[in-house]
C-alpha cells in the first residue's frame, strides 16, 4: 500500500465533497474519520486533518499518473474558486449555501463510470445507489490487488455481453434500465460513441448528444457533463434546484414547471437563467443549492454532515431568511 500526505487549499472539505451525492463509491467516515473507496480503478483511503490530506492507495500509478498527482486532479485541488465564491458572499440565493457548505468541491470523475452510475441512479436514493453499485462492481468488476473486498468499475466490454435479465437485479429490478445500460456499453465498446469527444465540444451540444441516447434526460446529462467532462456551465436541475430557482427568481416561477421536473423547454430556460446569474461556474452553484436544500428538509442528512459544517447551527437560527424571494 502506498501512503502520502499533501497540503490542501484553505477552503476544502473532504467530508462534504465525498458525501454530497455526486459520487457513489465512497464509504465513511470510519471511527478514525477516514473514507475508503474506489476511484480511477484504484483503492483509496483518505483522511483530512486540518489542511492536511493523508492518503493510501493500492498502486503507485493511477491511470498513468503518480498516485498523488492523480488524486489532486480527481479532488479538483488545483481549481481556485475563491474569487467566484467571494463574489456571491452577500448574494440572497448563494450567501448561506456558500457559508454553510464551505469547502465543497466538484470531483473530476471518470466519464464511463460516471455515465453508467447516473444511469443506475435515476429516481433512487443515494443510499440505494451506493448499495446497487457495490454489488454490481463486486459481481462484474475485477478485484483490486492488495485491497481485499474492493473491485474496479466494470469496463464497457464486461457489460456489453450481458443480458438485461442478468443486470436487472442491480438496477432495482428495472429491466428497461438494465437494457439501456447494456446498449450504452455496446455503443462505447464498439466506438460508436466517444465519451471523451463530449469533453471537447460546447456544453449545450454535449447535452444534446447525451440526450439522444435512450434513458438520459437533461438532468442526468448535465450531471455527467459537470462531474466528469469538465463542463462547469452544466447546471443539473433536480427537484431541489428547481425549488430554489422557483423560490428566488420570478421569471422561473412564471414558467409553470411542476414540482418534480421541468419540461425540456423549461429546463433550458432555467439553465440560461443560472448562467446569467451565477456565471460560467454555475454548475458549482447547482451542487451547493442541491445539498443545501436537502439538508434543510432532511434531519438525518443534517446530522451526517454537521461535523463538516461549523456554521450550520448559527444558520438554522436564521433559517427564515432563506425564503426571501427576489
Amino acid at each position: 500500500m502506498i501512503r502520502g500526505s499533501r497540503l490542501l487549499p484553505e477552503s476544502f472539505s473532504l467530508g462534504l465533497t465525498l458525501l454530497c451525492g455526486q459520487a457513489f463509491r465512497w464509504d465513511g467516515p470510519d471511527s478514525e474519520g477516514g473514507f475508503t473507496g474506489v476511484a480511477g480503478q484504484a483503492y483509496w483511503r483518505l483522511k483530512q486533518e486540518g489542511r492536511r490530506l493523508f492518503w493510501e492507495c493500492n498502486s503507485p500509478v493511477v491511470r498513468g499518473k503518480g498516485a498523488e498527482n492523480w488524486l489532486a486532479h480527481y479532488l479538483n485541488l488545483d481549481e481556485d474558486l475563491d474569487e467566484w465564491a467571494g463574489s456571491f458572499a452577500s448574494h440572497p440565493v448563494m450567501e448561506f449555501p456558500l457559508k454553510v457548505l464551505k469547502g465543497l468541491r466538484l470531483l473530476r470523475q471518470e466519464s464511463w463510470e460516471c455515465t453508467i452510475s447516473y444511469m443506475f441512479a435515476q429516481g433512487l436514493s443515494v443510499k440505494v445507489i451506493r448499495q446497487a453499485l457495490k454489488k454490481f462492481c463486486t459481481e462484474y468488476g475485477r478485484p483490486l490487488e492488495g485491497a481485499q473486498g474492493f473491485h474496479a468499475f466494470p469496463e464497457a466490454g464486461a457489460i456489453a455481453v450481458l443480458s438485461p435479465d442478468a443486470l436487472r437485479p442491480f438496477t432495482n429490478n428495472y429491466r428497461a434500465r438494465a437494457d439501456r445500460i447494456i446498449r450504452m456499453a455496446r455503443a462505447v465498446e464498439a466506438q460508436v460513441l466517444s465519451l471523451e469527444h463530449l469533453k471537447s465540444i460546447p456544453c449545450d451540444d454535449a447535452r444534446e448528444a447525451m440526450m439522444a441516447l435512450d434513458g438520459i434526460g437533461p438532468k442526468i446529462a448535465d450531471c455527467i457533463l459537470l462531474f466528469s467532462m469538465d463542463h462547469p456551465s452544466a447546471f443539473p436541475v433536480d427537484r431541489w434546484v428547481l425549488r430554489a430557482m422557483k423560490r428566488h427568481f420570478r421569471s422561473i416561477k412564471l414558467l409553470g414547471a411542476g414540482e418534480e421536473a421541468p419540461s425540456r423547454a423549461q429546463y433550458l430556460k432555467i439553465v440560461k437563467k443560472a448562467r446569467t446569474v451565477f456565471g460560467h461556474h454555475c454548475g458549482v452553484a447547482s451542487e451547493y443549492l442541491f445539498l443545501f436544500l436537502r439538508m434543510l428538509e432532511d434531519e438525518k442528512l443534517r446530522l451526517e454532515l454537521a461535523p463538516y459544517c461549523p456554521t450550520l447551527d448559527s444558520f438554522l437560527r436564521l433559517e427564515g431568511r432563506i425564503a426571501r424571494p427576489l
